[in-house]
């Protein structure tokens, strides 16, 4: 009955040796495919911005791998010649009467050559 038993414990030896050994290389596995997972990570988006990833946590492993804080010069952007512009207040201001100041044309020769002058 002692040396079934004693067979039995060593077969029970055995698996547990071999369940050990499964369990530890798939641990194993598991790490180094983060870590080929995190190296694409940080490969991919090694100079990225440090506002376009904030959501992101890296691991870092030297000064090199940090993330730019802002790139000098900024990139070009295309924007409107004219400004665009809305006064809503526009329809409820008074001007003040000008006329008083404005000069009176007078007609004849003078009046033709400041036109063609430009004056």
């Amino acid at each position: 009955k002692t040396a079934a038993v004693l067979e039995d414990l060593q077969d029970l030896s055995k698996q547990i040796y071999s369940q050990r050994c499964s369990a530890h290389a798939s641990a194993f596995l598991q790490t180094q495919l983060k870590e080929e997972e995190m190296r694409d990570m940080s490969a991919s988006k090694k100079n990225e911005a440090l506002a376009d990833c904030l959501e992101e946590f890296k691991m870092l492993n030297s000064e090199a791998e940090l993330p730019t804080i802002a790139t000098l010069p900024p990139a070009f952007q295309t924007i409107p010649c004219k400004p665009t512009f809305f006064d809503i207040s526009l329809n409820h201001i008074e001007f003040p009467d000008l006329e008083s100041r404005v000069e009176k044309e007078s007609s004849g020769l003078t009046s033709f050559t400041k036109w063609i002058w430009g004056r």
